[in-house]
């Protein structure tokens, strides 16, 4: 069984028609669930590096980052809405799809040369992944990368960071991204283009192309700069 299928629900034309929300919920009620994707997470943070904090946006991504904080023996950066703190160290306003929004960060939580993970449960445009990581640099840390549940591909979140961003949970695709089709074979092809809501094009190393369903792709596959591959479950 797969926990995420299982435990992340979508639930259609929320908040507003056309939208697909991706609801975590279940999984935070459900305990094997929940202890999954903290684990999960947990194995994606930097082995190779020294970090000391752990930033996270109000309100879930307190629930993530409190135990991760926790297992590696780390501490943890509120970032809040605005008007929560009673002393205000930074704060940042990005936009939303319908106005803005305002984050603070507590005055001396975060020292200079302060390495800092920006963590959340979701990225989607990346408005405030970015906010995140704009006030980790005000504060004279060092953002080293982001670390999502989930991320919303084709909504370009990660290019609002620029720096490493890793989610657990991919939904859709973005231009470019390399996936594995079944078809017979199990080919590798980069995406092209979405032809409907069932069909996309891909484009294969020969650099022949074909219109294949949705259904037909397996996974996502990421390439680190050492030529290793990855294979992340595909998602629509």
């Amino acid at each position: 069984m797969d926990v995420y299928d299982t435990y992340i629900r979508t639930i259609n034309d929320y908040p507003i028609k056309g939208i697909k929300f991706r609801d975590i919920t279940p999984l935070l009620y459900n305990g094997d669930a929940f202890h999954q994707a903290i684990m999960d997470l947990n194995k994606q943070l930097p082995s190779f590096e020294t970090w000391d904090k752990i930033i996270c946006a109000e309100s879930r991504g307190f629930i993530f980052g409190s135990p991760l904080a926790f297992l590696n023996n780390k501490g943890i950066v509120i970032a809040r809405k605005a008007g929560k703190l009673p002393v205000v160290g930074y704060r940042e306003t990005y936009e939303l799809e319908y106005g803005t929004a305002t984050m603070e960060i507590p005055e001396g939580s975060i020292n200079k040369g302060d390495r800092v993970i920006i963590l959340d449960d979701i990225i989607a445009t990346g408005g405030s992944a970015a906010a995140m990581k704009r006030l980790v640099e005000r504060a004279g840390g060092i953002p080293i990368m982001g670390l999502f549940l989930v991320e919303l591909r084709s909504l370009h979140g990660y290019k609002a960071l620029g720096i490493p961003v890793c989610s657990i949970v991919y939904y859709g695709l973005n231009v470019g991204d390399f996936v594995q089709v079944q078809n017979g074979l199990h080919h590798i092809g980069k995406f092209v283009r979405k032809i409907d809501e069932h069909d996309v094009e891909v484009e294969y190393k020969d650099k022949s192309k074909e219109v294949i369903k949705k259904s037909q792709i397996i996974n996502v596959v990421w390439e680190d700069k050492f030529g290793r591959l990855t294979y992340i479950k595909y998602r629509d």
